[in-house]
């Protein structure tokens, strides 16, 4: 069985943390990662790995919490981002120090998108770090970079899972991680089963309505009963009713209703997982991996959710070990 490895890692914001535990199920079954390819979320871990410091970039980004996460946003007041985005880079380079790509110790490759032209620009020289601070750079959210005279943005814009630009050997496998998946019949499921939801929460609270109503009504008639025995069943009756709206409350809330785009940055967020799920099924038709790893888009994409590092870690290492479970079966 083939262990030389050519991995590549896809864009995916937060839910590219999981490439850390990926790295590692492979390393640990003696896998060898001979060369990487990544855009965006995945432009930075690979490149980590690649500088061999993904064990002290996975210590520093695995403390991070809420508050910590929210202080490396440098926020501007700028026409065209919200972020700076060089506090950020210059805290993990406090932690993987820059280095020349060439110097690297494997073949590295990030992509990013000429903003000018529309063409795609791959990293194969030069500073690290200004390659992945260029790949990703989120439009509007972070400041592009100026490279020449052009200005680049995120490599996910032409290019988000790039196994069309990973170095190959003779005698590797091809292993691809793509954190954009979309299910169109479980999305599907989903409309059906909150339209399903929201009918059955609105006929409960309009029959808790007329329950109501009916309490006030019987106390308001009972004329012929002492006021203490209406107010004592009128009470009991009411405490009944609220009870019930206490537990109905409690399923509701623990429902995970899915962020269809109900504000800008659910719109947005959800724009580029459609552009990225499409680009990414065109390119497994064209270079299909011999392993796939797949992580549905939704699982992770909120700002805080960086705050949620160890946990992401650790669903990556599990999915790359189920991907590897069935590779191995087959090619026993």
């Amino acid at each position: 069985m083939k262990k030389d490895v050519a991995l590549v890692l896809s864009s995916g914001g937060p839910r590219g943390i999981a490439y850390i535990g990926a790295i590692e199920e492979l390393l640990s079954r003696g896998y060898n990662i001979r060369s990487v390819a990544g855009t965006s979320m995945g432009s930075l871990v690979g490149g980590v790995f690649a500088a061999g410091k993904l064990a002290e970039f996975k210590e520093w980004i695995t403390s991070l919490n809420g508050w910590s996460v929210f202080s490396l946003m440098d926020l501007s007041l700028s026409k065209n981002h919200f972020v700076k985005g060089d506090k950020i880079i210059e805290a993990i380079k406090s932690v993987v120090p820059d280095v020349d790509i060439e110097n690297l110790e494997i073949p590295y490759r990030a992509v990013a998108t000429d903003l000018c032209t529309g063409e795609e620009v791959v990293f194969r020289s030069g500073k690290l770090f200004d390659a992945v601070r260029a790949s990703i750079s989120i439009p509007t959210l972070f400041r592009p970079v100026q490279y020449g005279m052009s200005m680049l943005i995120d490599g996910c814009m032409v290019n988000c899972l790039p196994s069309n630009r990973v170095e190959r050997s003779e005698d590797d496998i091809l292993v691809a991680f793509d954190t954009n998946y979309m299910e169109p019949a479980a999305l599907r499921a989903t409309l059906l089963r909150e339209a399903v939801e929201q009918s059955a929460e609105r006929a409960f609270y309009q029959q808790t309505r007329e329950q109501a109503a009916d309490i006030i009504a019987d106390f308001k008639s009972q004329k012929d009963v002492g006021m203490l025995d209406r107010l004592q069943t009128a009470g009991s009756r009411a405490l009944e009713l609220v009870g019930r709206v206490r537990e109905f409350r409690k399923v509701a809330d623990n429902r995970s209703d899915v962020d269809f785009g109900d504000t800008y940055m659910s719109i947005i967020d959800r724009s580029f997982s459609i552009m990225n799920h499409h680009q990414t099924e065109m390119m497994l038709s064209n270079y299909p991996p011999d392993v796939l790893v797949r992580m549905p888009f939704d699982a992770y994409g909120d700002i805080a959710d960086y705050a949620k590092a160890a946990e992401i870690a650790e669903l990556g290492r599990a999915l790359m070990a189920e991907a590897l479970d069935r590779y191995e079966q087959k090619t026993l």
